[in-house]
């Protein structure tokens, strides 16, 4: 892939309604300042950030395009403004504009078109109201109230879109649908099963004809089809940090693998030119950059249109922040809903494999902004936001309120983030494993997730496990009686996860995997077949504490019981 020019650069006069008019010198000086700041933000000590990719556009011109930093530690390559980032959950947006092109063209389909008409009488979940009820609208603004399995997207599964919607009717309940907003990726992946099933084509080819041609986003590929020795060479490495001595540890391309079936929920590639493109087809109401409609403007704002509203608050907002920085008013359809400065802000983060990005449309500036970092994550998670603030102060033209000082400090001085609560009850390893460790081996099944198999080493006479495409590791026993510890290794090393083992008599008879509330702990039965049987665990309406018709009341008068998640794609 040919390398392009590092810095892409534009002048025009800019004037947005109840901003202030800015000068084409003005613009221009502006933007060379915000050069220098973000250079001055890549030398942060508290932040180190190893690349990053910026562009800005604005009344329909790319007006900023430029890579900082390195692309990969080991040779010293630099970020270019065609090198290729994963763009994580940001991918979600490109599913709903795939689904607005397709329903722009059907009179039979819309958003609120129940699931079970367009996947067929076999497609049902786990209860019947919501079988009888879910829509495509509920899938694409997290309102179905399921289980994630936040575990199966990490070490991924060998199996197909199609698969996966079979399962579904095993996914159990969190919320009541259309209760609570809970993000979801699966729900995602299956929105991309319903093009699939309403054209014919596969989600990869359907997202390349119907929105990545179009916009001559020629450069976009899909994350688990990077592959360096087939041509990828502009692509950036990410890393993780496993301690102070450690700063900048390598993902594994094997971390890539899981993403290929949840394409539609995070698995995006592109770089900062073609990212301006997709950001000014927002903007355009649909429209390429010769002004051809891609997609029926109506049906791609509604995308854009809160569904479900949440509380006007933020820890950034109040008296002790010079201005209104950032608040959440609700999510759409793959878009975050809020304001900035009085101004809208439509918007939405992404994390895959070490990438973070994050994507900001400001419609009445007809402005936006797109930044994506290749590491560390933890500790440059606010770069995003500083470089956001500092780009949209230019898009709405207002004056700066950060300089290179506090943008290393943000989100001090106004305010400190809470340290994480490390009071979790982690039982303490033990030596020795309170049965005799053959006791464990063999398969335990769960429907939805799949198999899990634990196997004695003759060698070293460890115990070790395996779980989906990249989920492997070796079990520890703890001094507390029937619990476990799965200590990953290989991509996922080191993560680790509680195991409760559930015994009859003398006979290990499950394995619990622990998750994070309000997520249920994941429960793998011994000799369980995945496909054994197709109906009989069917549970119409055995798994909600509220009746199906208490739950048609409350969805159709539209009340709403927020829950606010802290998340990031491959939140």
């Amino acid at each position: 892939m040919a390398t392009a020019v590092k810095f892409v650069f534009f002048t025009f006069f800019i004037s947005t309604g109840g901003a202030i008019d800015r000068s084409s010198s003005d613009l221009q000086q502006r933007l060379q300042d915000l050069d220098t700041f973000i250079q001055n933000l890549m030398t942060c000590e508290s932040r180190p950030v190893v690349g990053l990719t910026v562009s800005v556009v604005k009344d329909g011109q790319t007006i900023f395009a430029k890579g900082y930093g390195q692309r990969d530690l080991q040779t010293g390559q630099a970020v270019d403004n065609r090198t290729l980032f994963g763009v994580g959950s940001i991918s979600k947006s490109f599913t709903s504009a795939l689904l607005a092109a397709i329903l722009g063209e059907r009179k039979d389909v819309s958003w609120d078109t129940v699931l079970t008409d367009i996947l067929g009488p076999s497609f049902r979940f786990r209860d019947q109201f919501r079988t009888e009820e879910a829509t495509l609208r509920d899938l694409l603004a997290h309102k179905m109230g399921l289980e994630s399995l936040g575990l199966a997207v990490d070490v991924g599964q060998d199996i197909d879109r199609a698969e996966l919607a079979r399962r579904i009717r095993y996914y159990r309940q969190v919320y009541p649908i259309r209760t609570r907003w809970h993000y979801n990726n699966v729900m995602y992946t299956l929105a991309g099963h319903v093009a699939e099933k309403l054209t014919g084509k596969p989600y990869e080819t359907l997202l390349r004809e119907r929105i990545l041609q179009p916009l001559g986003m020629g450069d976009t590929v899909y994350l688990a089809d990077v592959q360096e020795e087939d041509g990828f060479v502009n692509f950036a490495q990410t890393y993780s940090s496993d301690n102070e001595t450690s700063p900048f540890v390598p993902y594994s391309p094997e971390n890539r693998r899981p993403v290929r079936l949840h394409l539609p929920a995070g698995g995006v590639v592109s770089n900062a030119l073609d990212m301006a493109r997709y950001m000014k087809f927002h903007l355009s109401g649909g429209r390429d950059t010769a002004g051809r409609q891609v997609v029926p403007e109506d049906t791609l704002r509604q995308t854009h249109t809160v569904d479900f509203t949440m509380p006007l608050y933020s820890e950034r907002v109040g008296p002790d922040w010079p201005v209104g920085v950032d608040m959440l008013h609700g999510y759409g359809l793959g878009w975050m809903s809020g304001y900035y400065r009085g101004h809208r802000r439509v918007y939405h983060s992404g994390l895959v494999t070490g990438f973070t990005s994050l994507l900001s449309l400001f419609p009445a500036a007809r402005g936006g902004v797109f930044t994506s970092v290749n590491g560390v994550r933890g500790r440059s998670k606010d770069v995003h936001n500083v470089i956001h603030h500092q780009i949209a102060d230019i898009l709405i033209g207002k004056d700066h309120w950060l300089n290179t000082t506090t943008a290393c400090s943000y989100p001090q001085p106004w305010w400190t983030r809470p340290k994480a609560n490390d009071s979790v009850d982690i039982p303490e390893t033990s030596d020795e494993f309170s049965r005799d460790k053959r006791d464990y081996e063999g398969h335990y099944g769960n429907r939805a997730v799949g198999t899990l198999t634990i196997s004695l080493n003759a060698t070293d006479e460890e115990l070790y496990f395996k779980l989906g495409l990249i989920g492997h590791g070796v079990v520890i026993p703890t001094k507390r009686v029937n619990v476990l510890n799965a200590f990953f290794r290989g991509p996922l090393d080191g993560s680790t996860i509680l195991v409760d083992v559930q015994v009859h008599g003398e006979d290990v008879v499950s394995l619990s995997f622990r998750s994070k509330p309000p997520e249920p702990d994941l429960l793998f039965e011994r000799n369980l077949k995945v496909r054994d049987t197709e109906d009989t665990d069917q549970e119409w309406g055995g798994c909600s504490s509220t009746s199906g018709a208490m739950q048609i009341v409350m969805s159709r008068l539209g009340l709403s019981f927020v829950f606010i998640l802290t998340f990031v794609i491959l939140v």
